[in-house]
């Protein structure tokens, strides 16, 4: 075999892998099953949750499949990808057909009448019946006309675009599928807690990693307000972008209405008392005070990042020490975090690592917790959609029919009239309008059921 045919061979089977409907099928099906366990397995959580909930071998499992962040894994945008490449080339192998059948000469279909549906007789000849048949055929639609052995014979269809309703719900799942990945690769997901008159300029993603901005956003104003009972009603929050400084847009953030700035949506969360614990931070030579925040990253001087994770006020460890205790999370410039345990200055407690943390203070201020997202893909998702359910109507509710006349002489000298009709769907409706044809022909007047 030369190695020109077996290229042509193994494209081939490549190309009929694709196109099956098997695998169609098998892929739908594994997404289903994947996104299950995706909703059964909490996303995005710390491991200790995960070690907590399934065990040491459970977390290990699946952090090594990616069941953790399951929607972002590598593995599941390979079945989205192959899911659209299978409707691609199912499309692509079917449409020649398709446009073959749209295509056709209807002079072709009057040579290939279907068996007759319908048959009775008019009085005169053929002729003299020509001119009612081709009346009562265009309400179906442009009447062809031609000759056959048995008489003369009229052809008339409609719907023959109702053919590409599956393609335009093919076309609108790739759209969706376009905006998934868009959204899977570009988009982002994550929170802030701001304190009313603090400006931020970077969030919180939900995989527990800082995200700068390229814009800042102020809370000039947050309130609460209450039920009779005492339980809260709404709150809200009054804040300003800014860009290069300059305040360039203002909104108020409600429950379930979001604000929008270059495309990123800001939703009104949470609330709370927001710890702010006064530290020293030690790198090297370089010594400082810093204002850390509890579960938000604050920036260091000399760029870096840490966050509280949990602070006591006081602990007590037997004779060694007493005092405030903090857990703070250090992220060096490389992205690479760690935990160090901070204590009151000279408390003598062994430390390891570049950088060390002593607590000096601590305050808490009211905090307003927003949940910010940014998804690409969500006009590719509704325009998607639009499509899917236009796909749907015409595949549903539009049929491709054919209706044939056929007019030839008796020995009486009458008509006999011979009805007969093609669909690809929908055939009672087929046979209820041949049935009103035949009506209209004798006469008749009679409704459709």
């Amino acid at each position: 075999m030369s190695k020109g045919s077996q290229s042509s061979s193994i494209g081939e089977g490549i190309w009929n892998f694709f196109s099956s409907v098997k695998l169609s099928f098998s892929l739908l099906l594994i997404l289903a099953l994947t996104s299950i366990a995706g909703t059964l397995i909490p996303q995005k959580e710390a491991p200790a949750a995960y070690v907590r909930g399934f065990g040491e071998a459970g977390w290990r499992l699946i952090q090594a499949l990616g069941l953790n962040d399951m929607y972002h894994a590598a593995w599941f945008r390979l079945i989205l990808a192959a899911l659209a490449v299978n409707l691609v080339i199912c499309s692509l192998n079917r449409l020649p057909t398709t446009l073959k059948l749209l295509r056709r000469d209807p002079q072709e279909d009057l040579a290939s009448m279907r068996k007759p549906r319908e048959r009775f007789t008019l009085p005169g000849a053929p002729q003299d019946n020509l001119a009612a048949a081709e009346k009562a055929l265009a309400k179906v639609g442009r009447v062809h006309q031609g000759q056959a052995p048995e008489g003369t014979v009229l052809l008339a269809q409609k719907g023959g675009w109702s053919r590409l309703g599956v393609y335009v719900v093919h076309l609108s799942v790739l759209i969706i599928l376009a905006g998934a990945l868009a959204g899977n690769f570009f988009g982002f997901a994550g929170s802030v807690n701001i304190e009313q008159g603090q400006t931020v300029d970077h969030i919180i993603l939900d995989n527990r990693q800082p995200k700068r901005l390229d814009f800042a956003l102020r809370l000039n104003k947050f309130t609460v307000s209450y039920y009779p009972s005492g339980m809260p009603s709404e709150y809200r929050s009054d804040v300003t972008f800014l860009k290069n400084g300059q305040p360039v847009k203002q909104a108020s953030l409600i429950v379930n209405d979001p604000a929008e700035f270059q495309g990123i949506d800001f939703y009104q969360a949470t609330y709370g008392e927001s710890l702010n614990l006064k530290v020293s931070y030690q790198k090297g030579d370089l010594t400082r005070e810093v204002v850390l925040s509890n579960q938000r990253w604050r920036e260091l001087p000399d760029g870096t990042f840490a966050a509280v994770a949990d602070f006591r006020k006081s602990i007590k460890m037997g004779d060694k020490y007493s005092g405030p205790f903090a857990r703070i999370v250090y992220q060096d410039k490389q992205g690479d975090t760690q935990s160090f345990n901070a204590f009151k200055p000279g408390a003598g407690m062994p430390s390891a690592g570049p950088v060390s943390f002593a607590v000096l203070g601590s305050s808490s201020v009211p905090y307003s917790g927003l949940q910010v997202k940014y998804d690409p893909g969500v006009w590719f998702i509704w325009v998607g959609c639009t499509l899917m359910v236009i796909g749907f109507f015409i595949a549903f509710y539009f049929a491709h029919r054919k209706v044939w006349v056929r007019l030839s002489p008796t020995e009486q000298g009458r008509t006999r009239v011979e009805l007969a009709g093609g669909t690809n769907k929908n055939r009672p409706g087929l046979t209820r309008l041949l049935t009103r044809l035949g009506a209209d022909l004798r006469g008749q007047e009679q409704q459709a059921e």
